[in-house]
């Protein structure tokens, strides 16, 4: 299993999460806020994509090491 406090794991989760908020809210919001529900729909996709990508970095991730250790 993944180490789940990795930064990657967290900062994706977040941006996938608040990306589903937003782009469901975009069309659950009231029809005469305007513009309100194109911007929460443009920045959910976006959030999501951001999110997605993370997640896979964190999947696909390398070596959890510290860097400068040398092994003998």
């Amino acid at each position: 299993m993944k180490n789940i406090f990795d930064l990657r794991f967290i900062i994706g989760l977040f941006f996938l999460l608040v990306g589903i908020f937003l782009f469901i809210t975009s069309f659950v919001s009231h029809p005469s806020t305007g513009k309100t529900e194109t911007v929460n729909f443009w920045c959910g996709i976006v959030y999501i994509v951001f999110g997605i990508f993370m997640l896979i970095l964190w999947k696909v991730g390398g070596n959890n090491e510290p860097v400068g250790i040398e092994e003998e």
